[in-house]
């Protein structure tokens, strides 16, 4: 039963009200033999009978369309709600109220007009007639990242047969979420992120190459290393050869996001720039989708798994994009962090092959180290960094420490 009467509501009372006055009459018209006396019981227990089937088919009756839908918007985009109701009872409700909670995420602007009772429920007239549907439609205006659903709905109205409120509680699960996406924070200088590494895509200039693609041979070079000596093309051409392979050039991205900060008392907290952190994050994704460039975010939050922290698989195109929107909704400010310098030691024995890193956070010594070591195997090292006036960019990452971290 997904709705239930909620408890202390004062049409108990008075059904216990007419069951005691129903006995009394009773006793009496034992007692005094009185015919009139038998009908006012009857009446009573008509009443009592009536007031239970209605009791009951108010719980059964009362349908909510509850199926499973995700609403995905960026912030300030505004949509229309709807909310389908059906009584399924031959009795109507009338003058009712329907109440419910939102998330922080999502504001209906037209029931909440006063900030300050924004965080109470929000009411809305609902009069449901006889095996009739009722559709309810207000707009909502995605207000912060984040994700948001409707909670502690409820149907106020009076009842039919002693007219004292009654209020049922739904409590089944309401699967309709909405999910707000971070703003995209332009990056300046993300257009000059470009670092060639071996990889699938042809270029006459890349410093690397295919070695399942031979192109031919050509004279050998003092400069050639000697596991590319053609000795068969050596041997018929009286000559030393050299084999010449495909030149080769992968672009992908990993961004690598630092939630955690840590203050003079060495305290970790989030990062007072986190939605502007996730916010470049997003830009850059739109960035590589745009670029046709894969890549792969990582994110120091903690979650129950073999990989403790939040990690989003390379990929690339528009469904890879959205992916990350998701994921990027999804971070919660309350969820605790996960030591910096331990996911990117987890990272690190990842890589397979070169990348390119981009940070969005802070970083310490023990990045810093961790980020010689990976330059070391051809990895482009990159921060986000934010300006004083506003805005952030993109610079190598240099030798010294650029700021506290976990």
């Amino acid at each position: 039963m997904s709705w239930r009467k909620e408890a202390g509501t004062e049409d108990s009372r008075s059904y216990d009200y007419i069951l005691l006055a129903l006995f009394v009459f009773f006793v009496i018209g034992v007692i005094f033999r009185s015919a009139v006396i038998f009908i006012a019981v009857g009446i009573f227990l008509a009443y009592l009978i009536a007031y239970k089937i209605y009791d009951k088919s108010v719980m059964k009756s009362l349908s909510l369309k509850n199926k499973s839908r995700t609403i995905k918007l960026f912030p300030e985009e505004e949509i229309n709600f709807k909310v389908e109701i059906e009584n399924r009872s031959i009795f109507p409700h009338i003058n009712g109220e329907f109440t419910f909670q939102i998330g922080s995420a999502i504001k209906a602007f037209t029931l909440a007009g006063d900030e300050k009772e924004y965080w109470k429920e929000l009411k809305l007239p609902l009069s449901l007639i006889q095996r009739k549907k009722a559709v309810l439609e207000f707009p909502v205006r995605a207000e912060q990242r984040g994700v948001a659903r409707a909670k502690n709905i409820s149907y106020d109205f009076p009842h039919l047969l002693n007219f004292n409120r009654l209020r049922l509680r739904y409590y089944d699960f309401y699967q309709t979420e909405f999910i707000v996406y971070p703003k995209l924070l332009p990056v300046q200088g993300a257009n000059a992120v470009f670092h060639m590494i071996p990889g699938e895509s042809r270029l006459n200039y890349s410093p690397f190459e295919d070695m399942q693609s031979p192109l031919g041979t050509r004279d050998y070079s003092y400069s050639d290393p000697f596991h590319k000596i053609n000795w068969k093309a050596t041997v018929k051409s009286q000559k030393i050869q050299t084999n010449v392979y495909e030149k080769v050039v992968d672009r992908s991205f990993v961004f690598i996001i630092n939630l955690g900060t840590e203050n003079s008392k060495n305290l970790v907290s989030f990062n007072r720039n986190l939605e502007n952190l996730l916010s470049y994050a997003a830009y850059l994704s739109e960035y590589a989708t745009k670029m046709r460039v894969p890549f792969e975010i990582y994110i120091n939050a903690r979650k129950p798994g073999k990989e403790p922290f939040v990690h989003l698989n390379e990929g690339e195109g528009k469904i890879h994009y959205m992916h990350a929107l998701e994921m990027l909704a999804r971070v919660n400010k309350q969820s605790p962090i996960l030591p910096f310098n331990k996911m990117l030691f987890q990272i690190g024995k990842q890589f397979i092959k070169p990348k390119t890193i981009i940070f969005i956070g802070d970083m310490s010594v023990g990045s810093m180290e961790m980020m010689n070591s990976w330059k070391q195997v051809h990895h482009s090292v990159y921060q986000v960094s934010e300006g004083e006036g506003g805005g952030a960019t993109i610079r190598p990452v240099a030798r010294k420490v650029i700021g506290n971290v976990t």
